[in-house]
């Protein structure tokens, strides 16, 4: 039951025991006339003491009842409905007993007369009663009390005629109750719905106040303007309020003009046109958008709600919202939609949804359009080095040297992070494109300026063709990513026309790259190690490990190929994880064979270091395999040293204090620099296997190599020479004081097993050079 049918239903109660107690009042009267006469007319059949004691019982209890009914409506909230009730009960059963005491004490004998009307006597009080007790039970008591005693009397005469009459009184008495219970159900419902209504009016008049409340407010309110106007003349009748302030006429001028005089592009035709179906329907609402004018002649975007009230003298009631936040609100969301809130130029939505349409107009046209997709070159590295702030001076400097070169027609767009997208319109050859590429390339050469430094920064381009290449904005957007990244593979700072090839390769790389998902979970990886020779004793030093994969479908899958797709798919970090594990393990079973601890190199990406978890996975792996942190060398990139961020230098000091030997790899490919070298605690530096793969025949990778050794003896750090492949490098190294050298001379990289009969081996073939005259 709900809380508002509860509450009625106890309203419905507390009239009824009300209800009760007030015709107590008027029956206890009736009663005691009742009861004098009935004393009189059979006065003359018994002793009048007797009479006389039940007549002041009688009278007793009428008293009582009486007493009753005051005591009630003084303190009716002291005690619960309960308590009056039962009280009422009680003194129901008090008077029917006394009255039914008549009955059993004093029915008459003899005369039929007296008879008749000693037994319908009590059915007189009893149906007299029906419309009075509004209380089953009470009515029950009340019943018993007064038809018991005369059933008694007529029962025990042994006369057939009287125990018929008793049967008759029987049934009366069930006739009563019924009807009894009929009629409270029927109160009950009457005083349910009387609440209902009650409630119902109450609602009503709340809800009516609150809409007098509400029109109000609504007249009063200097938000909105209310005009109320004839609905022939449009003249106003009456403004509120907002519509004087907003419009700056005193509320008399107002009244002498119209609606046309306000909303300046509305004219009569066009505003009886607006409200025709009003006419019809005076419930429906017309809206209008559109301008109104103020006193001063300022204009300002309005929102107009028109409604028509029709009748003998029809009026037209017009809400009217000045609107100008909204529509700066909806610009600027237009615009927040729409452009990227950095560069000012458009963003990826509304390329997205302007492509089509470009598409359209170009087939219409019988044109083609060309789409370069650009990326920064190691825009990344840039960002970390000199922080976001100067990266997004970059982009903002990008976006306008973009915009320099291109025509009205042609559209840029900044898609995400350091990409951009150019729609280059009405193209008909695709050389047109090509020269838009080539101006883009250019306009990289000049330096940018940022917080007083000069950065160098160079781009990469990819260009798919509609309808040549794709016909769809997905495609085509897909196809110049892929040809931009394989703008970056050939040497970045240029740019590509997509070709079917490279979508074959793409195919091939996302084929590659479902399979890395659950390489490592399934064990396809494994490590390689290529020996590390000190080229003054012969000996192996250690090895660097070199992972590899192995895929039963796809096959041997290089790491040039699946490490950038590991890193860019963020696996890097578990498989990084894994290879430490490994390396550290293996190196260990090393210590066990030879007898002195060897060092193992392992290559560390630098998402790893990016990823914060290096120093965690590293302290495992140490842990795990029980190997000395001295004896674990970790590979960095150059391009590592470009983030110079405090997070990555406390990390890199961190490892080097726990022993843990730090080497720069491929030195002298990138951004190689003294300063970097000077603030980052790097112990050893590897010569690149370009410079010594054209050692012999090239005198500028001689003399880069020179210098490369030079400095790291400077600076007291130790060299391994990569890629060494023959003697004539070898013999140049040792003369140059290079002592640790790595490549195919010595040996490629072997499956451990391999390396281990390696270090078993007295008389590796290297050691067949005189190492002695060497040493002199």
């Amino acid at each position: 039951m709900s809380d508002k049918q509860e509450f009625i239903e106890q309203e419905i109660e507390n009239a009824r025991v009300e209800q009760l107690y007030k015709r107590s009042a008027l029956t206890t009267i009736a009663l005691f006339s009742a009861g004098s006469v009935y004393l009189l007319f059979i006065g003359k059949l018994f002793p009048w003491q007797d009479l006389l004691a039940w007549y002041t019982v009688f009278l007793t209890v009428l008293l009582g009842r009486l007493f009753l009914f005051r005591y009630y409506f003084k303190h009716q909230h002291k005690h619960s409905l309960t308590f009056w009730l039962n009280l009422f009960r009680l003194s129901i059963f008090a008077v029917g007993l006394t009255l039914g005491s008549l009955s059993f004490f004093f029915f008459p004998g003899e005369s039929l007369a007296y008879k008749i009307f000693a037994i319908t006597f009590p059915l007189g009080i009893t149906a007299a009663s029906l419309t009075i007790l509004l209380d089953s039970f009470s009515f029950f008591i009340y019943l018993l009390t007064l038809q018991l005693p005369i059933i008694y009397q007529l029962t025990v005469s042994g006369e057939r005629a009287y125990l018929g009459s008793s049967l008759l009184i029987v049934l009366l008495a069930f006739f009563f109750f019924k009807f009894s219970r009929k009629f409270i159900k029927n109160y009950h419902l009457t005083m349910q719905l009387r609440f209902e209504n009650k409630d119902l009016v109450a609602e009503l008049t709340e809800e009516k106040n609150k809409i007098d409340n509400r029109m109000a407010r609504i007249l009063n309110d200097g938000s909105s303007e209310i005009y109320v106007a004839d609905g022939d003349s449009y003249i106003f009748l009456q403004v509120n309020r907002g519509a004087i302030e907003n419009l700056g006429y005193t509320e008399k001028e107002l009244l002498e003009i119209s609606l046309l005089d306000i909303f300046i592009d509305l004219d009569q035709d066009s505003l009886e046109q607006l409200l025709a179906s009003l006419h019809e329907d005076p419930r429906q609402i017309a809206i209008h958008n559109g301008q109104s004018r103020r006193k001063d002649g300022s204009i300002y975007p309005v929102e107009a709600r028109f409604q028509v009230s029709n009748g003998d003298a029809p009026i037209i009631v017009a809400t009217v919202y000045d609107i100008t936040e909204r529509k700066q609100w909806e610009e600027k969301l237009i615009h927040q939609a729409n452009y990227d809130h950095l560069t000012g130029l458009l963003n990826r939505h509304y390329m997205q949804s302007y492509m089509p349409s470009v598409f359209a107009r170009a087939s219409r046209y019988q044109q083609k359009v060309a789409l370069l997709f650009m990326d920064i070159d190691n825009f990344k590295d840039i960002n970390d080095s000199l922080g976001h702030d100067a990266g997004d001076e970059i982009l903002v400097k990008t976006a306008k040297r973009i915009n320099s070169i291109l025509r009205q027609t042609d559209t840029p767009a900044r898609t995400g992070g350091d990409e951009f997208t150019i729609l280059i319109e009405q193209v008909k050859e695709n050389s047109h494109a090509e020269i838009v590429a080539e101006k883009l390339i250019d306009v990289f050469k000049e330096p940018f300026i940022v917080q007083d430094k000069q950065v160098y920064a160079t781009a990469s381009i990819g260009i798919s063709i509609y309808p040549d290449d794709a016909t769809t904005h997905d495609q085509l957007m897909q196809y110049a990513d892929i040809a931009m990244y394989q703008a970056k593979e050939d040497g970045r700072n240029n740019f590509r026309f997509f070709s079917l090839q490279m979508r074959k390769l793409s195919e091939e790389q996302m084929t590659i790259a479902n399979h890395l998902r659950n390489a490592l979970a399934n064990g396809e990886f494994l490590l390689y190690y290529q020996p590390k020779i000190d080229l003054i004793t012969g000996r192996i030093t250690g090895a660097e490990a070199l992972i590899r994969w192995h895929n039963t479908t796809l096959g041997d899958i290089s790491p040039h190929v699946f490490i950038p797709l590991a890193e860019k798919m963020g696996l890097i970090r578990d498989i990084g994880s894994w290879v430490l594990q490994e390396a550290c393990g293996e190196a260990v079973s090393w210590k066990e064979m030879v007898g002195e601890t060897l060092q193992v190199s392992v290559n560390v990406s630098p998402q790893q270091f990016r990823s914060g978890f290096l120093l965690e996975d590293v302290d495992l792996a140490l842990r795990a395999s029980g190997l000395a942190s001295t004896a674990l060398e970790l590979e960095i990139t150059e391009s590592l040293l470009l983030f110079d961020s405090k997070d990555q230098l406390d990390m890199l000091h961190t490892l080097n204090t726990r022993g843990v030997l730090l080497a720069l790899d491929d030195f002298g490919t990138g951004y190689s620099s003294l300063s970097y070298l000077k603030r980052f605690p790097v112990k050893v530096l590897k010569i690149d296997r370009s410079f010594i793969n054209d050692l012999m025949e090239n005198e500028n990778s001689k003399a880069l190599v020179e210098a490369i050794i030079a400095m790291a003896r400077s600076l007291k750090l130790n060299m391994v020479a990569e890629g060494v492949e023959t003697e004539e490098q070898l013999a140049f190294l040792r003369d140059h004081d290079v002592v640790i050298a790595q490549g195919f001379y010595f040996s490629p990289p072997i499956p451990p097993e391999q390396f281990k009969k390696m270090l078993n081996q007295r008389q590796p073939h290297w050691l067949a050079i005189d190492v002695s005259s060497q040493m002199d």
